[in-house]
């Protein structure tokens, strides 16, 4: 408990700081946060984790806040999420393993810097961080101490994408009215050469996923939700090109046979 009055109470704990919103559950053993998404092209990328003395009072003195990697964190965590997060190598970033909370301010700066092409885009990559110790005798965190950061690589295909839909075999739809075609679209990385488009077919409340392979030169899967998952077959991945960011596919899901085309014209 925080507060001056409440008996047993302490006035400040030591913390990591939210940076993101929360990505976990309530049940989650973890708070796992998504900070960002990551630039192949960038080779490096700084985000900063913040430590923070939480609580009623500023830093009464310097605090000397010390943290480690916890990569058995994150084994706990995807046993107890049922997740597939993987620890990225100590060789492909770095942190301070010493940060210091200054007198009469609240928070200290963390910056994990991540080199980016040596991290796998096939792989959900993650980072725990835990507090180990303070110089203080303030209380460390029982709900965020340690933390995890999960650091998705931006799939190539991430953009913007002129898009036409052809609904010509299977159930003939009404609703997507046999062929249109819209500007705009945007594909959002999810996660490993996992993209996002909001809206099933750009006509229903939902959404699809396009699952490329580890060097995206292949469309393996598609995620189709409107209330829920439908049954989703691929009959035909008509062209993927990588080089000029254009791919085309004949699927089937919920009856309707449906030609979609994407062409990207921006980020």
């Amino acid at each position: 408990m925080i507060g001056p009055d409440a008996p047993g109470a302490t006035s400040n704990i030591i913390e990591f700081k939210n940076i993101a919103p929360i990505s976990s559950g309530t049940t989650a053993p973890f708070a796992l946060y998504v900070p960002t998404t990551l630039d192949p092209e960038v080779s490096e990328t700084t985000v900063n984790a913040i430590v923070r003395y939480s609580g009623v009072n500023d830093a009464p003195e310097d605090i000397v806040v010390n943290i480690e990697y916890a990569p058995a964190v994150i084994t706990t965590y995807n046993t107890a999420q049922t997740t597939t997060y993987q620890a990225i190598a100590p060789a492909s970033f770095t942190f301070p393993t010493t940060v210091t909370i200054k007198k009469g301010e609240r928070e200290a700066l963390v910056p994990i810097v991540l080199k980016t092409p040596e991290l796998d885009p096939s792989i959900s990559n993650a980072i725990a961080l835990k507090i180990t110790s303070v110089s203080t005798n303030d209380a460390i965190s029982g709900n965020f101490g340690t933390v995890i950061y999960s650091f998705p690589v931006k799939s190539i295909w991430e953009g913007t994408y002129t898009y036409t839909i052809t609904n010509n075999f299977g159930t003939i739809d009404g609703n997507i009215g046999g062929t249109f075609t819209e500007t705009g679209v945007k594909l959002s990385t999810v996660g490993p050469n996992e993209l996002y488009m909001q809206y099933l077919w750009r006509t229903y409340n939902g959404y699809a996923h396009y699952r490329f392979n580890g060097d995206d030169t292949q469309l393996t899967g598609i995620t189709a939700f409107s209330g829920s998952n439908l049954a989703v077959t691929i009959n035909e991945v008509i062209l993927v090109d990588p080089v000029n960011k254009i791919f085309e596919v004949r699927w089937t899901g919920l009856g309707r046979g449906v030609i979609e085309r994407f062409v990207r014209t921006g980020d």
